[in-house]
Protein backbone atom coordinates (compact mmCIF):
# COMPACT_ATOMS: atom_id res chain seq x y z
CA UNK A 1 0.00 0.00 0.00
CA UNK A 2 2.79 2.43 0.95
CA UNK A 3 4.53 1.62 -2.33
CA UNK A 4 1.38 2.49 -4.30
CA UNK A 5 0.94 5.80 -2.50
CA UNK A 6 4.58 6.71 -3.20
CA UNK A 7 4.15 5.98 -6.92
CA UNK A 8 0.91 7.94 -7.00
CA UNK A 9 2.58 10.90 -5.27
CA UNK A 10 5.46 10.86 -7.76
CA UNK A 11 2.96 10.75 -10.63
CA UNK A 12 1.01 13.72 -9.30
CA UNK A 13 4.22 15.73 -8.83
CA UNK A 14 5.24 14.90 -12.40
CA UNK A 15 1.90 16.09 -13.72
CA UNK A 16 2.11 19.33 -11.73
CA UNK A 17 5.60 19.93 -13.14
CA UNK A 18 4.28 19.37 -16.68
CA UNK A 19 1.54 21.94 -16.15
CA UNK A 20 4.04 24.49 -14.90
CA UNK A 21 6.40 23.88 -17.81
CA UNK A 22 3.68 23.71 -20.50
CA UNK A 23 2.35 27.25 -20.08
CA UNK A 24 5.42 29.22 -19.14
CA UNK A 25 6.62 32.66 -20.09
CA UNK A 26 6.37 36.17 -18.81
CA UNK A 27 3.57 37.51 -20.99
CA UNK A 28 5.68 39.94 -23.02
CA UNK A 29 4.46 41.13 -26.40
CA UNK A 30 7.20 41.99 -28.87
CA UNK A 31 6.15 44.15 -31.79
CA UNK A 32 2.73 45.17 -30.40
CA UNK A 33 2.26 47.74 -33.16
CA UNK A 34 3.41 45.39 -35.92
CA UNK A 35 1.77 46.01 -39.27
CA UNK A 36 -0.94 43.49 -39.93
CA UNK A 37 -1.17 41.83 -43.35
CA UNK A 38 -3.64 43.41 -45.76
CA UNK A 39 -6.89 41.95 -47.02
CA UNK A 40 -9.23 40.42 -44.47
CA UNK A 41 -10.28 37.76 -46.99
CA UNK A 42 -9.51 34.36 -45.50
CA UNK A 43 -8.99 32.59 -48.85
CA UNK A 44 -6.33 35.11 -49.88
CA UNK A 45 -4.70 34.90 -46.44
CA UNK A 46 -4.52 31.10 -46.57
CA UNK A 47 -3.23 31.12 -50.15
CA UNK A 48 -0.49 33.61 -49.30
CA UNK A 49 0.41 31.79 -46.08
CA UNK A 50 0.62 28.34 -47.68
CA UNK A 51 3.63 29.33 -49.80
CA UNK A 52 5.74 30.65 -46.91
CA UNK A 53 8.77 28.86 -45.49
CA UNK A 54 7.46 29.46 -41.97
CA UNK A 55 4.48 31.17 -40.33
CA UNK A 56 4.97 34.00 -37.85
CA UNK A 57 3.06 34.22 -34.58
CA UNK A 58 1.28 37.27 -35.99
CA UNK A 59 0.03 35.32 -39.02
CA UNK A 60 -0.87 32.33 -36.88
CA UNK A 61 -2.98 34.39 -34.53
CA UNK A 62 -4.72 36.03 -37.47
CA UNK A 63 -5.55 32.58 -38.80
CA UNK A 64 -6.97 31.59 -35.41
CA UNK A 65 -9.30 34.61 -35.45
CA UNK A 66 -10.37 33.72 -38.99
CA UNK A 67 -11.01 30.15 -37.83
CA UNK A 68 -13.06 31.28 -34.84
CA UNK A 69 -14.91 34.30 -36.25
CA UNK A 70 -14.48 34.18 -40.02
CA UNK A 71 -12.85 37.63 -39.82
CA UNK A 72 -10.04 39.55 -38.18
CA UNK A 73 -10.86 43.18 -37.49
CA UNK A 74 -8.09 44.04 -35.02
CA UNK A 75 -5.72 46.93 -35.70
CA UNK A 76 -2.54 45.78 -33.88
CA UNK A 77 -0.74 42.62 -32.89
CA UNK A 78 -1.22 43.49 -29.20
CA UNK A 79 -5.00 43.58 -29.73
CA UNK A 80 -4.86 40.24 -31.49
CA UNK A 81 -2.90 38.71 -28.60
CA UNK A 82 -5.29 40.26 -26.06
CA UNK A 83 -8.35 38.93 -27.87
CA UNK A 84 -6.99 35.37 -28.06
CA UNK A 85 -5.72 35.45 -24.47
CA UNK A 86 -9.17 36.58 -23.34
CA UNK A 87 -10.72 33.56 -25.05
CA UNK A 88 -8.20 31.13 -23.59
CA UNK A 89 -6.76 30.29 -27.03
CA UNK A 90 -3.23 31.32 -26.05
CA UNK A 91 -1.69 30.93 -22.63
CA UNK A 92 -1.69 34.18 -20.63
CA UNK A 93 1.96 33.67 -19.66
CA UNK A 94 3.37 33.19 -23.16
CA UNK A 95 5.80 35.68 -24.61
CA UNK A 96 4.45 36.71 -28.01
CA UNK A 97 6.51 38.19 -30.82
CA UNK A 98 4.91 39.30 -34.07
CA UNK A 99 7.78 38.18 -36.31
CA UNK A 100 8.93 35.04 -34.46
CA UNK A 101 8.29 31.73 -36.26
CA UNK A 102 5.36 29.79 -34.85
CA UNK A 103 6.25 26.44 -33.27
CA UNK A 104 4.29 23.19 -33.51
CA UNK A 105 3.70 23.28 -29.75
CA UNK A 106 2.06 26.72 -29.83
CA UNK A 107 0.00 25.82 -32.90
CA UNK A 108 -1.19 22.61 -31.26
CA UNK A 109 -2.16 24.44 -28.08
CA UNK A 110 -4.11 27.10 -29.99
CA UNK A 111 -5.95 24.58 -32.19
CA UNK A 112 -6.71 22.33 -29.23
CA UNK A 113 -8.20 25.26 -27.31
CA UNK A 114 -10.06 26.77 -30.29
CA UNK A 115 -11.61 23.46 -31.34
CA UNK A 116 -12.42 22.41 -27.76
CA UNK A 117 -11.01 18.95 -28.42
CA UNK A 118 -11.57 16.52 -25.56
CA UNK A 119 -8.20 15.36 -24.30
CA UNK A 120 -6.90 12.14 -22.89
CA UNK A 121 -6.27 11.42 -19.23
CA UNK A 122 -3.09 13.50 -19.00
CA UNK A 123 -4.79 16.58 -20.45
CA UNK A 124 -7.77 16.12 -18.16
CA UNK A 125 -5.58 15.89 -15.07
CA UNK A 126 -2.79 18.31 -15.96
CA UNK A 127 -4.63 20.74 -18.18
CA UNK A 128 -3.50 21.88 -21.62
CA UNK A 129 0.17 22.46 -22.35
CA UNK A 130 2.02 22.78 -25.64
CA UNK A 131 3.53 19.33 -25.20
CA UNK A 132 0.35 17.42 -24.39
CA UNK A 133 -1.80 19.33 -26.90
CA UNK A 134 0.76 18.45 -29.57
CA UNK A 135 0.62 14.79 -28.59
CA UNK A 136 -3.19 14.81 -28.63
CA UNK A 137 -3.34 16.42 -32.08
CA UNK A 138 -0.72 14.01 -33.39
CA UNK A 139 -2.74 11.10 -31.98
CA UNK A 140 -5.84 12.44 -33.77
CA UNK A 141 -3.84 12.90 -37.02
CA UNK A 142 -4.49 16.65 -37.07
CA UNK A 143 -0.82 17.66 -36.98
CA UNK A 144 2.24 15.84 -38.32
CA UNK A 145 4.91 14.25 -36.14
CA UNK A 146 7.71 16.42 -34.84
CA UNK A 147 9.00 18.21 -31.78
CA UNK A 148 7.06 21.05 -30.20
CA UNK A 149 9.90 23.48 -30.89
CA UNK A 150 9.85 22.85 -34.67
CA UNK A 151 8.86 25.90 -36.76
CA UNK A 152 5.62 25.45 -38.72
CA UNK A 153 5.73 25.86 -42.50
CA UNK A 154 2.99 27.72 -44.31
CA UNK A 155 1.57 24.62 -45.98
CA UNK A 156 1.49 22.70 -42.70
CA UNK A 157 -0.23 25.61 -40.97
CA UNK A 158 -2.95 25.78 -43.61
CA UNK A 159 -3.45 21.99 -43.41
CA UNK A 160 -3.77 22.04 -39.60
CA UNK A 161 -6.18 25.00 -39.67
CA UNK A 162 -8.26 23.20 -42.31
CA UNK A 163 -8.40 20.07 -40.17
CA UNK A 164 -9.34 22.22 -37.17
CA UNK A 165 -12.16 23.82 -39.15
CA UNK A 166 -13.43 20.38 -40.20
CA UNK A 167 -13.31 19.22 -36.58
CA UNK A 168 -15.23 22.28 -35.39
CA UNK A 169 -17.89 21.70 -38.02
CA UNK A 170 -18.35 17.94 -37.72
CA UNK A 171 -16.74 16.80 -34.47
CA UNK A 172 -14.08 14.77 -36.26
CA UNK A 173 -11.49 15.03 -39.02
CA UNK A 174 -12.47 13.26 -42.26
CA UNK A 175 -10.20 10.32 -43.09
CA UNK A 176 -9.12 12.01 -46.33
CA UNK A 177 -7.78 15.02 -44.39
CA UNK A 178 -5.89 13.16 -41.68
CA UNK A 179 -2.10 13.18 -41.52
CA UNK A 180 -0.80 9.98 -43.06
CA UNK A 181 2.10 8.56 -41.07
CA UNK A 182 3.03 5.26 -39.50
CA UNK A 183 3.02 5.02 -35.74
Amino acid sequence: MRHTITHLSIGVLGILAAVTIGCQGSSNIVGPEAKLPGSPDSAEFLDRTSSQKFVTENQAMRGMLLLLDGKDNVKTFAQRVGDLRGRGIICPRWDCSANRPLTKGKLAYMVYQACEIPGGVTLLIAGPSRRYCLRELQFRSIISPGAGSTPVSGIEYVAVISRGAAYMETGNVPQTMKVKWSR
